[in-house]
């Protein structure tokens, strides 16, 4: 079905039902930023294909709200589909809550998949509609009634994360949860978040594409624990050692009969910015008022990486940095003589030099590959339909991360492949120069991540020039590429930047029809010193994959500049020297040691 016939679908829906508005949220049960096939509902009746938007249909109007890095994509796949971008950020949008308020009749009725919307969302709704009597109904998996052929729940095998790696052991885990538990007086918990449950337990899966999470929901009381998910997914082995730490098996949707039998001797601890609707309301059935709704302790705990993580980290940054030394030379060689290579033909030779290294799982997030004007949409994906051919001019843009065993990464590169334009090069200089800032940051425990985005973004500023994203992600343990609670952008998020985060920086340029230039190192945050001013925090750099110094404007560099980007590309060298051929080591040095600005003798 098109986007049009589904409108018209849901449509009739409505006035079957008496419905004046559907909501269709773009997330899952378990408030997931990336999707299995089952629950991809907002794509398959819009066709916008990005990670973040909600569609709303009432009679006489359909609309996609989603921020600005999809702008220009969702204008060229919602056309003629008859459904309206609104641009979030923008000074006239308002999201799409505040605007059904206004746009809809007084006692019109709302309808919603409970199953697919967090707790949190649907009571900011009920609280803007309240004054017009709007209300708000939950009909879980109602787009069952047109979608036909619509894909069952995956079931990729699970396995577990060895403590060696994880650095923790779940009995540990499990124990330090039981007493976050009764420290807010409660008697069980209630996790619906797949990373944290993944973390909590140290098991993995394949169940969404380039996030290794099983699809369940943890319900952990003080004397026992019950994992509802797919069975079949675990063995023999997986199985005896959850229950060796007392974590049962259970079916995925035999939660929602369970719920009525849990204890009720004390109140349960419940996530509404996570725990989806429909499940809400069969925990108030069951315990009443005695439900604790807070932010899951476990998001914080799982963010503070342990020193094994932050090994693995390194290690996995290590193994990128081989794997994307090997890329670019091969590119660059590649396109000396000739070949004729797409944006799909490299990100594909990027995966398979991946495929090469020990522990290597999946991509952490399909490759952004990206050349000349396409790298203007942050989060551009080259389709056979839509592909550019890579010539021997301009910037190419390469956004790209893989899961090992040992962590996950998160890399973004921007580089030459041929004669720049001034604008390029002086864009490529600013938006280094605010990766460069932030990185080399200083701050008091305590400092937000609002307070130090304007690093980044000052170079930028400073010639009136901005980007429409966040500067900075919390990155998982092999888990999800985005991970909270802590992020850098120009909204607060009111948890500080603490020792043992992992946080990208990421500032960018996007110049709409012409070319996109994105700087992206990790950072791992990490106690600096204490003095009679406080206690302060430093940030250092995990990333190990080569700086391109060729399009830099050296006289808009500094000193201090200049002898970080000197120092960083000296690392990455001297890191992976003994992993390369001699080949690859010799061309690596043609872009690290031989391009220093204050050139030093290194011992072979």
């Amino acid at each position: 079905m098109t986007p049009k016939e589904n409108i018209n679908a849901l449509r009739q829906m409505m006035q079957n039902e008496g419905w004046d508005a559907i909501v269709i949220s773009g997330t899952d049960p378990h408030s997931s930023e990336y999707l299995p096939l089952r629950w991809q509902v907002r794509q398959w009746v819009s066709g916008f294909t990005g990670s973040a938007g909600t569609v709303v249909i009432t009679a006489d109007h359909a609309g996609l709200w989603t921020d600005s890095r999809y702008f220009i994509q969702a204008t060229a796949q919602l056309e003629g589909s008859g459904i309206a971008l609104h641009k979030l950020g923008m000074p006239d949008t308002v999201d799409y809550p505040e605007w059904m308020a206004a746009n809809l009749a007084e006692k019109a009725t709302v309808c919603v998949d409970g199953l697919c919307m967090p707790l949190a969302t649907v009571q900011h709704m009920q609280a803007l509609f309240a004054d017009k009597g709007i209300g708000v109904v939950s009909r879980p998996d109602f787009i069952d009634a047109i979608w036909s052929d619509r894909p069952a729940l995956p079931g990729a095998p699970a396995f577990e994360l060895g403590v060696e790696y994880a650095g923790r052991a779940r009995a540990d885990k499990l124990a330090w949860l039981r007493e976050a538990i009764a420290a807010k007086g409660c008697g069980a918990i209630l996790l619906s978040s797949l990373d944290e449950i993944a973390w909590l337990l140290n098991i993995r899966s394949s169940d969404i594409a380039h996030t290794p999470v099983v699809i369940a929901y943890l319900w952990v009381s003080a004397e026992r624990a019950v994992l509802y998910t797919t069975e079949s997914k675990f063995d023999a082995a997986l199985t005896a050692a959850l229950a060796a730490d007392g974590v049962a098996l259970a079916p995925y949707g035999s939660i929602v009969e369970s719920i009525a039998a849990w204890p009720n001797e004390a109140p349960i601890y419940i996530d509404g910015a996570m725990l989806n609707y429909a499940l809400y309301e069969k925990v108030t059935e069951r315990f009443g008022a005695a439900v604790v709704d807070a932010t899951s302790p476990v998001k914080l705990e799982k963010a503070l990486k342990n020193e094994t993580e932050i090994q693995g980290f390194r290690e996995a940054y290590r193994k990128d940095g081989i794997v994307q030394t090997r890329f670019f030379r091969w590119l660059e060689e590649a396109l000396a003589q000739g070949e004729r290579i797409t944006e799909i033909d490299a990100a594909n030779k990027l995966i398979s030099l991946r495929k090469e290294m020990d522990g290597y799982l999946d991509e952490s997030f399909a490759p952004i590959s990206a050349y000349g004007k396409n790298a203007a949409l942050p989060h551009y994906s080259a389709t056979p339909e839509q592909c550019s051919v890579l010539e021997p001019r301009g910037l190419y843009l390469l956004d790209s991360g893989a899961h090992y065993l040992d962590g996950s990464t998160d890399i973004t590169r921007t580089i030459p492949l041929g004669p720049l334009t001034e604008d390029e090069a002086f864009d490529y200089t600013c938006v280094l120069q605010g990766m460069i800032a932030l990185s080399m940051a200083s701050f008091p425990r305590g400092t937000r991540g609002c307070h130090l985005d304007i690093l980044a973004r000052m170079p930028l500023w400073k010639y009136n020039r901005n980007y429409g994203h966040g500067t900075g992600h919390g990155v998982g343990h092999v888990l999800c590429v985005h991970e909270g609670p802590q992020g850098m952008r120009q909204n607060l998020l009111d948890q500080p930047i603490l020792p043992g985060m992992v946080t990208s920086c990421e500032p960018g340029m996007y110049c709409e029809g012409l070319y996109g230039i994105r700087h992206e190192n990790m950072l791992l945050c990490y106690e600096d010193e204490a003095n009679e001013y406080g206690d302060w925090l430093a940030f250092m750099t995990l990333t190990c994959t080569y700086i391109d110094t060729t399009p830099l404007v050296e006289e808009l560099l500094t000193e201090e500049e200049k002898m970080f980007i000197d120092c960083f590309n000296t690392s990455v060298y001297e890191t992976l020297l003994p992993d390369l051929t001699p080949e690859e080591a010799a061309w690596l040095k043609t872009k690290t040691i031989d391009c220093l600005f204050e050139p030093e003798e290194l011992e072979e």
